[in-house]
């Protein structure tokens, strides 16, 4: 049969929840103005029913118990006197003195008998006895179901809960309404007997939910009927009496098969969480519904006037079932009984130290008044305050070596562990501690590390138990979900909050899957200055049960512990690589250093060959010259020999020739190659390579790069070259200290043109040496060959641009390079101008 075990239509229940807290905090406030009224009041010593039925609660010292009325007599006659109803027989002894007998005939089953019965006065120990205990009961079911849905608003339990707890509440607040006042006439009924059925219903959707929901119908139809019973035959005292102990039947039948549910939840659920809930539900339903209901009915049957004294039991029904579904999870039951023993030995202690100095004073201070002496309540307080704390520590100290002693191991590993974190550098080694002490204290099925990759910015296992290092499998994208709420609530996350928590049934499937990927029972997030860096999995515990929250609280150190240990063993990482790349960039950098004065003596040679071959060809020309004139005019005996040598001559001429033109090509420039270049990505290039000399001479370097100028097309190697050659002579003017300014910008505003300005606080330049910087060999240093800013200069014009150079001795230098933005071949400026910095 397919019964949904939603009563109500979910988009209407909030409403009907506001209905039932307003109705509830009504009928409260009503049903005690009420109640109230009866105080002091003179009352026939026994309450009845609108149909004139005694009701089954009584007072052993009630007239009406003295005299032999039992429940469920009716009363036909007061004092010769036909009575209609229970208003005319309390209105009758209203006007009464206080122990006037009343004879009153009562129908007994199929009898008539007469008792006569004294009025008495309602008092207040009758008014709290008897309706307080109950309306107590009643207040607290209504509170503990309305705040079950309102924490828990998606529960399709909260919501039969507060059904159920609405129901059984609302009735025992009005009960004695139906006994006195009868201001509600019979609808306190209605929820006594519809609340059984709730139970029922709340019994196949928790702890866990079953399939098969016909009992569920089943039990509501019976309320149905029994409520139709009740109406129709209200009056007619044998029916009505069969329908209320049936009723009562019904509710025991109903409290055995919420008991016989939990049961079967805890011998058969394979979910831990289950397990444990059902085992909480099996204590307060046992005590406080199925031996309620099994005394309920042993006392309607046997007619005993005494079911009040059955209400207070039933408040740890309530009680238990909240608390399951509030708290689904860590619901300790040893921390409740270790603190239980602590607090109950303490209690127990200082009741006992209280007894003897009782005692004591009595004995040494009999003459002056024992205990009463204010001296015993100073030493007492004296006592209080100095001694209950450290009592308190030793009595749960002896209680956790006496019980609770494994709790004590797992205290002394984490302990050691967080030591052990702390000396260790390499990321295997801490994973493989981690997992191995995990495993070992909490005996999980499987632990896993899986840490952040922030280069695929993904989750990923790095070392499994059985398996540390090397590990491949599941990952968890950093748009997941989990990694949403892992990072919303810092707080871990168990497999069951998914079925249990209303928060996560949004997501609960994909959760679900990402649990079962990694077969993990529970994920502890790892935490390093609020950035996610981890997650710690643990399965199901071999034990099959649920983790504690005292394995959490030691869970949370370790995953502390555990995050600072693998950022330092991130940032020992880092720097080691650092400090490699950094020597394999100096290796290099001293390469192209090396490269550099090389290419600068190959540039010098160049020009050197360049000169010394046209010095050469013009006098070889003429040898040529003279040699084939002289070849022309031998004859004679000799002319073979002659020939001969001249002929060699000529071949010595054509092998110097060759020389020259291969000096000649080697000192020309190689091929320019002109792109869209980014002259700031150049310099930031440039002074990567120059940071150690720039670090070694104390020159404080300043950048204001423009980062919006347009690129230019230029040649970046040959550009590179120009800034090396201009940074070098820098730093090398600045041997101890000393300031270092570049800016690059729009020339003068102009959209086609950007300078790059080098600016010093070196040595400067003689102002009778400006003219001669860009000359070729020309040096005031004691190292270099005087090519740099030469090669510099060519390279700029040949950009299309210019060097433009002030300097004052003692003061620094200014080198500005103008560059087009835009290359054109038709020439450009080959000016070169030299500025004197004033004062």
């Amino acid at each position: 049969m397919n019964y949904s075990p939603n009563i109500f239509i979910k988009k209407y229940f909030k409403i009907i929840a506001l209905i039932i807290v307003i109705f509830s905090a009504f009928i409260s406030i009503y049903s005690l103005i009420q109640a109230v009224k009866w105080i002091e009041r003179p009352f026939p010593g026994f309450l009845l029913y609108r149909n004139l039925i005694v009701a089954e609660v009584s007072l052993s010292h009630w007239t009406g118990y003295k005299g032999d009325l039992k429940s469920y007599d009716k009363i036909v006659d007061l004092d010769g006197r036909m009575i209609s109803s229970a208003d005319e027989v309390y209105s009758i002894v209203t006007n009464e003195p206080i122990s006037t007998p009343i004879n009153y005939t009562i129908s007994r089953g199929n009898r008539l008998i007469t008792l006569t019965i004294p009025t008495m006065k309602f008092e207040l120990v009758d008014f709290l006895l008897i309706f307080g205990a109950v309306y107590f009961v009643g207040v607290v079911f209504l509170i503990i179901g309305i705040l079950v849905y309102y924490l828990k608003p998606n529960l399709d339990s909260s919501k039969v809960f507060l059904m159920a707890c609405f129901s059984i509440g609302f009735w025992f607040i009005s009960i004695f309404d139906t006994q006195s006042t009868y201001s509600l006439y019979n609808i306190p009924f209605l929820g006594l007997v519809i609340a059984p059925a709730f139970f029922i219903h709340l019994a196949f959707v928790f702890p866990s939910k079953k399939k098969d929901h016909s009992i569920i119908l089943f039990s509501y139809l019976l309320c149905f009927l029994l409520v139709i019973l009740h109406k129709l035959y209200f009056n007619s005292q044998n029916i009505w009496v069969r329908a209320e102990r049936l009723f009562w039947l019904y509710v025991l039948f109903s409290a055995s098969i919420f008991l016989i549910s939990i049961i079967i939840t805890y011998l058969k659920s394979s979910f831990a969480l289950d397990k444990q809930r059902a085992q909480v539900i099996l204590v307060g339903s046992f005590m406080g519904f199925f031996l309620p209901a099994l005394g309920a009915v042993i006392l309607v049957l046997f007619r005993f006037s005494n079911l009040n004294n059955l209400a207070i039991p039933v408040i740890f029904f309530p009680i238990s079932v909240a608390y399951a579904i509030v708290k689904h999870k860590l619901f300790d039951i040893d921390v409740i009984i270790k603190k239980t023993l602590v607090y109950g030995s303490l209690t127990g202690v200082v009741v006992g130290v209280f007894g003897l100095m009782v005692i004591a004073f009595n004995v040494a201070f009999a003459n002056y008044g024992g205990w009463r002496n204010p001296l015993f309540f100073i030493i007492l307080s004296v006592f209080l305050v100095i001694a209950l704390n450290p009592l308190k520590n030793r009595i749960q100290d002896l209680i956790d070596l006496t019980f609770f002693r494994k709790r004590y191991d797992y205290r002394r590993t984490i302990e050691e562990m967080s030591s052990t974190l702390t000396s260790l550098l390499n990321l295997d080694e801490i994973a493989d501690k981690v997992i191995n002490s995990v495993e070992q204290t909490m005996f999980s099925n499987s632990v896993s590390l899986i840490i952040l990759n922030e280069s695929s910015g993904a989750y990923q296992i790095y070392a499994t138990s059985g398996n540390p290092g090397g590990v491949s499998g599941p990952v968890i994208k950093e748009d997941c979900e989990l990694i949403s709420l892992l990072n919303r609530s810092k707080k871990e996350i168990f497999k069951e909050d998914l079925i249990a928590d209303e928060r996560y049934i949004v997501h609960k499937d994909e959760l679900m899957k990402v649990f079962n990927n990694f077969n993990a029972a529970l994920f502890i997030p790892l935490f390093f200055k609020e950035q996610l860096i981890g997650i710690l999995s643990l399965g199901e515990k071999k034990s099959g049960l649920l983790y504690t929250s005292e394995d959490i609280k030691l869970l949370r150190i370790l995953a502390n512990q555990s995050a600072i240990a693998i950022e330092n063993a991130f940032a020992y990482k880092l720097v080691e690589d650092y400090a490699k790349k950094l020597e394999g960039a100096n290796k290099e950098l001293r390469e192209t250093q090396a490269q550099l004065i090389q290419s600068e003596k190959m540039s010098a040679v160049g020009q050197l060959a360049a000169g010394i071959a046209h010095e050469i060809r013009n006098p070889l020309n003429i040898i040529e010259g003279a040699r084939y004139y002289l070849s022309q005019m031998i004859s004679g005996e000799n002319s073979k020999i002659i020939g001969e040598y001249l002929d060699y001559i000529k071949s010595e001429i054509d092998r110097t020739n060759r020389l020259i033109d291969n000096l000649l090509k080697f000192s020309k420039v190689g091929p320019q190659h002109f792109e869209l270049v980014d002259i700031n990505n150049i310099l930031e290039d440039t002074l990567t390579l120059l940071r150690k000399q720039l670090s070694d001479n104390n020159i404080r370097l300043i950048t204001n790069f423009n980062y919006q100028i347009p690129k230019i097309m230029g040649d970046l190697n040959q550009l590179w070259q120009v800034f090396i050659n201009i940074l070098i002579n820098a730093i090398q003017a600045m041997p101890q200290y000393g300031e270092l300014r570049i800016d690059t910008g729009l020339y003068y505003g102009n959209q086609d043109r950007i300078f790059i300005s080098f600016k010093d606080t070196g040595l400067g330049i003689d102002e009778k040496d400006l003219p001669k910087i860009f000359n070729p060999f020309f040096t005031t240093k004691d190292i270099g060959t005087g090519l740099g800013l030469s090669i510099s200069y060519k390279i700029v014009e040949e950009h299309k641009g210019r060097i433009i150079v002030s300097s004052e001795k003692g003061r620094g230098s200014i080198f500005i390079l103008e560059l087009p933005v835009s290359y054109s071949n038709k020439g450009g400026e080959d000016d070169r101008e030299q500025k004197s910095l004033s004062s």
